[in-house]
């Protein structure tokens, strides 16, 4: 009979399964870190504002070693001439002028589009970076608001069971309302602090989704493992870092304006030539024309050029010598954070835990007051907090350790 009824139970379960809903089966899908930076490279609008510059320059390249326009002119003379009737024939001329540069122009041009096209991959790689660094943050902070909320939420579940049970000691007159009105006043702050980490929770969200343009859930997220902090020589990676390489192409951007503005100083000849026509007869017309330098040499723009490309090679300078520093210091934080989150469970979490069950048992069989049992409460939901910190913070600091180094994110 007892096996009977276990088997009409065993179906009746498995016939309540097969009618629940396919979704309200399936767990909530899972929204990894390398998912939100994979979403990030491919849809965030900054990556295709800059891909967007990063072609116009490409395109610029191709013209930028055209030749100057001719000029087409058609002119005709004598025109209400005061000369004895019948008057002066008119004059028609129709000519082409031609500039010819000098002090290679054309080349410079060239070499200014082609550091413009330079620079502009510099700067998308730049782009990629921060992107990359905003949502990795964007990530963890909602990450760390859940994590705080479960914690406290846990807290405030507990402060309402002792809440219960030193009722029923009030009533039954064995505990002193004070110690219940004290037992409240943790329960409401517990709450205050579970309704304010909700709400910085969802705020963290609303963020990262806005920012990736995907709907997902704080359930979905999931703590990545710290990754490795390559370790290597620092000059090394400050060249692999795409701002230095940004820096770098601005310097030869500004240079070869500067070798541009030079050239201009230079004057250039125009070459006129054509057809006349005058008194009957058709003529041939020639000439060239060459500007005197003699006041004017494009100084004040070759001036400001060679200015830019100084400032520029000083801002490098500055830019290596950031990069170095944040390299050093996020590598050096990384490893110590990476340490202590290891042990943050069993060096934290664990006393703590062992410490309130023991104040708890004690509590229970009226050994303890409820000063001391709320210590030992607030004791280990503190070390909780704190270890969510250490591995949050450690996960944070190893991706901007490896971002200031020139790397991936995530290996």
């Amino acid at each position: 009979m007892r096996v009977f009824r276990t088997l009409c139970l065993g179906l009746a379960v498995t016939l309540v399964s097969a009618a629940m809903p396919a979704a309200a089966q399936q767990p909530t899908a899972v929204f990894t870190l390398a998912d939100a930076l994979r979403r990030a490279m491919d849809e965030s609008p900054e990556g295709a504002a800059a891909l967007a510059r990063v072609e116009a320059a490409g395109r610029a390249l191709e013209y930028a070693g055209h030749l100057p326009n001719p000029i087409f002119e058609l002119r005709s003379e004598n025109w209400g001439a005061r000369a004895p009737s019948p008057g002066l024939p008119l004059d028609i001329y129709a000519t082409v002028t031609q500039t010819v540069e000098f002090g290679g122009k054309r080349d410079a041009r060239r070499g200014v589009a082609r550091a413009d096209s330079q620079a502009a991959l510099a700067a998308a790689s730049v782009v990629r970076h921060d992107v990359a660094l905003d949502v990795s943050r964007l990530y963890m902070e909602a990450l760390r608001a859940r994590e705080h909320q479960r914690a406290l939420a846990a807290q405030s579940r507990d402060m309402a069971e002792l809440v219960r049970i030193l009722t029923s000691r009030v009533a039954v007159g064995s505990t002193a309302e004070s110690d219940l009105l004290k037992m409240r006043t943790e329960e409401a702050r517990a709450a205050a602090d579970v309704v304010r980490t909700r709400l910085a929770a969802s705020r963290a969200l609303a963020q990262l989704t806005a920012r990736l343009g995907v709907d997902t859930s704080l359930e979905a997220l999931m703590l990545p493992a710290a990754p490795p902090p390559t370790a290597g020589d620092h000059l090394s990676a400050v060249a692999r870092r795409a701002d230095v390489s940004a820096a770098a192409r601005a310097v030869d951007a500004a240079r070869q304006s500067a070798r541009l503005e030079n050239a201009r100083g230079i004057p250039d000849a125009n070459v006129h030539a054509g057809m006349k026509r005058t008194t009957g007869f058709n003529t041939g017309v020639v000439a060239v024309t060459v500007p005197i330098p003699l006041f004017d040499r494009n100084r004040t723009a070759r001036i400001l050029a060679q200015g830019r490309a100084l400032a520029a090679e000083r801002e490098q300078k500055a830019v290596e010598r950031r990069a170095l520093g944040e390299i050093r210091a996020t590598r050096n934080a990384a490893a110590a954070l990476i340490e202590h989150a290891a042990n943050a469970r069993t060096a934290l979490v664990e006393p703590a835990r062992g410490a309130r069950e023991a104040a708890r048992a004690a509590f229970q069989s009226g050994a303890l007051d409820v000063l001391r049992l709320l210590d030992a409460e607030r004791v280990f939901t503190g070390a909780s907090i704190v270890a969510i910190d250490l591995e949050i913070d450690a996960v944070v600091t190893a991706i901007e350790a490896r971002l200031a180094a020139g790397e991936d994110p995530l290996p």
